[in-house]
């Protein structure tokens, strides 16, 4: 059991300490190649039986950059040659020296990799030429980028500033509109939910589109809830009046009846009296009860009308409350789509400025020629300076020099065809030796 433990340990350090070299090669067949400014971390373990441990060798656990002069000074080991090797081949030879300077019976796990990469440098026509820190997987257009771009007068600056916020201001607007026709068009649909564009909802996790969102929603539910309300009121109004309208009618019915039974009394009394069997009083005080029952008849044939036109009067402006609504939306359709088309114009031509301004901006420019690419690297083309593309790879080290043809003849002068550039594919080494 105590072998068995052993060996496991030793077997886990030895994959530790491995991996950080044989993962680069396990991704690329092609290694990368040190040079000087390489920042490299370097490992070294043992395993002692004696002890029963795995030990951490703390003078040569650190971090040590490749000199001018393409070595590295090493503590215990001296002057190890870096320039022109890989990591591995670096690890191998600080293992064997260690093992005889140390007199041990096996040379102890040392890993080597790049830390920190030697820069790049982007001169010529940029704002800001200097030496930058390189990335893997780092291409042309992304150093320019570290540069501050192509260079701009002052005025040019300043006006692309103002170019790219009135982009963003009419990005913005654009959006609010798209969110604001969504809604509307949901009014006028008559649908209880706010069908936003897909386009608007896969950026939802944006503060400002999240905001438009529920900035329309929320405008979306009060209005709906306002003529929620209004159309109540008007409903509710339309059964109080007819449920008036019915009163009345039965009220008139019972004035009929009244006077239907109030005549047959006052014929009965009326041929007593020409007989002389009854008083003429008793008739006259039925017929002013007779028009009585006429007045308070008339009155109630007055109120139906009233009653009656109010009912009208409910009607047309539920009518109306409906025709408005639908003819407000109508028109903030009109006008949003409007307003779209309007901006969609601004758009296009502040960008169309832009590009003027910038010669690298999406889509490329016609009235001023596309800025020239050209790179020294060391081992390549004799040590001459070749075309490259702004999509081609960066290697530490790399020197890359942007030119702004004249604007008279729109193309570089004096250029190596671009059969004659060199293959530059990237050391596929060199972009995942680290991360």
């Amino acid at each position: 059991m105590r072998i068995s433990w052993r060996h496991t340990l030793l077997l886990i350090a030895a994959i530790t300490l491995a991996v950080p070299a044989i993962a680069p090669a396990a991704r690329a067949a092609e290694p990368y190649l040190l040079g000087p400014q390489d920042r490299l971390r370097i490992r070294v373990f043992e395993w002692r039986s004696s002890q029963d441990k795995i030990v951490q060798w703390e003078g040569l656990n650190d971090e040590f950059t490749v000199s001018d002069s393409g070595s590295v000074s090493l503590p215990l080991v001296g002057e190890v040659v870096a320039l022109g090797r890989t990591p591995p081949q670096i690890a191998t030879e600080i293992a064997e020296r260690l093992q005889r300077r140390m007199d041990l019976i096996a040379p102890p796990d040392t890993s080597v990799e790049v830390s920190q990469y030697r820069p790049i440098y982007v001169v010529g026509d940029v704002m800001k030429p200097g030496a930058f820190p390189f990335r893997p997987g780092m291409i042309v257009i992304q150093a320019i980028s570290l540069a501050e771009g192509i260079f701009r007068t002052p005025n040019q600056v300043r006006e692309m500033v103002t170019a790219q916020g009135e982009m963003s201001e009419i990005a913005l607007r654009i959006d609010a509109l798209i969110a604001r026709q969504a809604r509307l068009e949901t009014e006028a649909a008559g649908d209880e939910t706010i069908r936003f564009p897909p386009a608007l909802l896969q950026r939802r996790s944006v503060p400002a589109i999240a905001a438009l969102i529920r900035q329309e929603t929320l405008i979306f539910q009060m209005r709906a809830e306002a003529y929620r309300t209004q159309t109540e009121a008007l409903r509710d109004l339309q059964s109080y009046l007819t449920k008036e309208v019915a009163s009345l009618d039965a009220q008139m019915e019972a004035e009929v009846t009244q006077a239907d039974l109030l005549n047959k009394e006052l014929e009965g009394i009326a041929s007593l009296v020409a007989k002389g069997l009854a008083v003429a009083p008793r008739q006259y005080a039925l017929e002013r009860s007779k028009a009585e029952i006429q007045g308070d008849r008339l009155r109630l044939e007055g109120s139906m009308l009233r009653v009656r036109q109010e009912m009208s009067k409910a009607d047309l402006s539920l009518l109306e409350l409906r025709n408005k609504r639908q003819g407000d939306i109508a028109l903030e359709i009109r006008a949003t789509a409007q307003e779209l088309r309007q901006l969609e114009n601004r758009s296009r031509i502040a960008e169309g400025l832009l590009r003027q301004i910038d010669p690298l901006s999406i889509g490329g420019n016609r009235s001023r020629p596309k800025p020239i690419f050209m790179m020294l690297r060391a081992g390549q083309n004799g040590g001459e300076a070749f075309v490259i593309k702004d999509t081609d790879p960066v290697l530490p080290g790399d020197t890359i020099i942007a030119s702004l043809p004249a604007l008279d003849t729109g193309q570089p002068q004096d250029v190596p065809p671009e059969a004659a550039r060199p293959d530059i594919r990237p050391n596929p080494a060199s972009v995942t030796v680290a991360n």
